[in-house]
């Protein structure tokens, strides 16, 4: 590479920072220029994808691939242009088979690309191949858990967890996973230890407390549960599910008026929902019954 290229490069390098249509201007003009430029097609293909002008990363690269056929590098590149787009992963596998050397970092997208696809126990013995070379992030072990829990193999998915549990103990996202996963396995107090954990380490969004209630439930402890399900609908005043399943504990505590109290106020938020109109329809013939009954 002579001096004027690489000062070209380092010139658009420089405007890329702040004035990227310049840097633009200069790789373009140096890639007419010397077509041979392997690192301004590399360079302007950043740019736009830092920018999602999708359709210009996929030119500059179909043009890159004219000067360097077959090159694993630029291949890579493009299939990475189809993964970053929603419903083209079948395009991205298709730029990664032509590879002929597989890295880890291809092999990563590869996986989740399958993913994108459904394809997901493909996904997971290619995930499993390249662990290693990623086991230093804990994103690297949630994404192999929760194609598990996709697949409802909660003790595959368990195990990984607790490997990255063993390198990230503070993680809320790993202790919500394991949560989640004995709760399926329908171990509550397992369950309820690490829903608790991933209080304490910041999970507070309505969804989380409306799963945590339904924890404690089925641990048998109602007072735990009905104070989870309003701090749920205190997160979030439109989450219906928890005023449902609140009225349906206090239906079946007999407590008719607070079961009462939290259908209404759903049903002024959703009038058209179903699932409340049921619980309604089930309190009123409850009460109904009990009223004959006196």
């Amino acid at each position: 590479m002579d001096n004027y290229i690489k000062a070209k490069l380092l010139e658009a390098e420089h405007h890329g920072k702040k004035n990227w249509l310049l840097a633009e201007e200069i790789l373009q003009e140096l890639i007419a220029e010397y077509p041979d430029t392997f690192k301004a097609y590399e360079m302007l293909y950043y740019i736009y994808m830092k920018h999602r002008l999708f359709k210009k990363a996929e030119k500059i690269i179909a043009k890159g691939l004219l000067e360097f056929p077959d090159d694993s590098q630029l291949n890579f590149l493009m299939g990475n242009v189809y993964l970053t787009q929603k419903g083209k992963a079948h395009k991205a596998l298709e730029w990664y088979s032509k590879i002929r050397i597989e890295t880890p970092e291809m092999l990563f997208n590869k996986s989740v690309a399958l993913v994108y696809l459904d394809r997901r126990k493909e996904a997971v013995t290619y995930f499993k191949e390249i662990m290693p070379y990623f086991n230093n992030l804990v994103s690297t072990y949630t994404f192999l858990a929760e194609q598990y829990v996709a697949l409802k193999e909660w003790d595959n998915a368990i195990s990984v967890l607790i490997s990255a549990e063993k390198n990230f103990p503070l993680n809320k996202e790993v202790a919500l996973l394991l949560a989640k996963c004995y709760d399926n396995k329908r171990n509550w107090i397992q369950a309820f230890i690490y829903f608790d954990k991933a209080a304490r380490l910041g999970c507070d969004s309505a969804e989380f407390y409306n799963d945590f209630a339904h924890c404690c439930y089925n641990m048998g402890d109602i007072d735990k549960a009905i104070g989870h399900y309003k701090t749920s609908i205190q997160k979030n005043i439109f989450f219906i599910k928890s005023y449902i399943d609140l009225s349906k504990i206090y239906i079946a505590e007999k407590d008719f008026n607070s079961a009462k109290k939290y259908l209404h106020i759903a049903q002024k938020i959703d009038p058209l929902n179903i699932y409340i109109t049921l619980a309604s329809e089930r309190l009123r013939r409850i009460f109904n019954k009990d009223e004959k009954k006196k």
